[in-house]
């Protein structure tokens, strides 16, 4: 019970992110570039702004999979699909983080489209299944929005809102409220530069960086950096002629995690691995 005590305090702030970076962020193409992700236009966006799902060409398909050291044996894993149509583009993303018996699920059904030739927009609509324990168990709905906006042809931001309504998990415990914007800047045809600041309410400021650049066709190295908990990241990326591809990122974090035995420690790694696949 003591170790219960301990671990579900963590678990709850990492499932809603109340632990100064709101929410678990996933995606193994964010992860490589510090979750500098507000600004992501392919099928990433899909966990981090559907705006960006308006500039899918083709269906695409993505998996993400990110073992954290915070807790021990729990799992960070999603996976979703993306539909472009004349209607504009259609997403649905399930994404799982906990522990058999203390976990969180999240649902999503998005809906992205073109608003002008430079303005993106869109909504998802979540349905989050929270377990504390096989006899205490929650649903919620929130829904999330964002915004993307080509300020000129190298440049992009994005805005994104997740959580605009205070909604209580269990007493006293409560969905956090985020706000996150950011830019992508194209330097060259091949050096992406990534920013973003994240606020949760009632919570710091957190700010994110990264960049990506493609070494030779094909393959992206990636690196990134934030602050609160301190995190430096790296990954690389390959894209496949037929439309598959595949990602490997990991980080080092500062901070204080949970091992087997129940004692805070203040560092360690978070390795994650991505597949993905674009109907060419």
């Amino acid at each position: 019970m003591q170790k219960l005590l301990f671990i579900f305090p963590l678990l709850l702030s990492l499932v809603l992110n109340a632990q100064n970076s709101p929410p678990n962020p996933l995606g193994v193409r964010s992860h490589g570039i510090g979750n500098a992700s507000v600004a992501l236009n392919d099928i990433n966006s899909l966990f981090n702004n559907q705006a960006g799902l308006a500039d899918l060409e083709n269906i695409s398909l993505l998996f993400s999979g990110q073992e954290t050291f915070r807790a021990p044996y729990s799992d960070n894993i999603g996976a979703g699909i993306g539909v472009p149509s004349a209607l504009g583009a259609f997403g649905l993303s399930i994404h799982y983080f906990g522990l058999p018996n203390i976990n969180q699920t999240k649902v999503g059904l998005a809906y992205a489209r073109k608003l002008s030739e430079n303005l993106s927009g869109a909504v998802q609509f979540d349905m989050l299944h929270t377990q504390i324990s096989n006899d205490s168990k929650s649903n919620l709905f929130t829904v999330e929005i964002g915004v993307q906006y080509r300020i000129v042809e190298k440049l992009l931001l994005g805005l994104h809102l997740y959580n605009p309504i205070k909604l209580e998990i269990i007493e006293d415990e409560f969905l956090p409220t985020i706000i996150r914007l950011g830019g992508t800047y194209m330097l060259y045809e091949r050096f992406l530069i990534h920013a973003e600041l994240e606020k949760a309410i009632d919570y710091s400021l957190v700010l994110k960086s990264g960049l990506e650049v493609e070494i030779v066709h094909n393959l992206w190295f990636r690196t990134g950096f934030q602050n609160k908990p301190t995190t430096i990241n790296a990954g690389t990326g390959y894209q496949f002629k037929k439309g598959f591809r595949f990602d490997l990122a990991c980080s080092y974090q500062h901070g204080q995690i949970l091992n087997s035995s129940g004692i805070l420690g203040s560092s360690g790694l978070v390795p994650s691995i991505g597949f993905g696949f674009e109907f060419i």
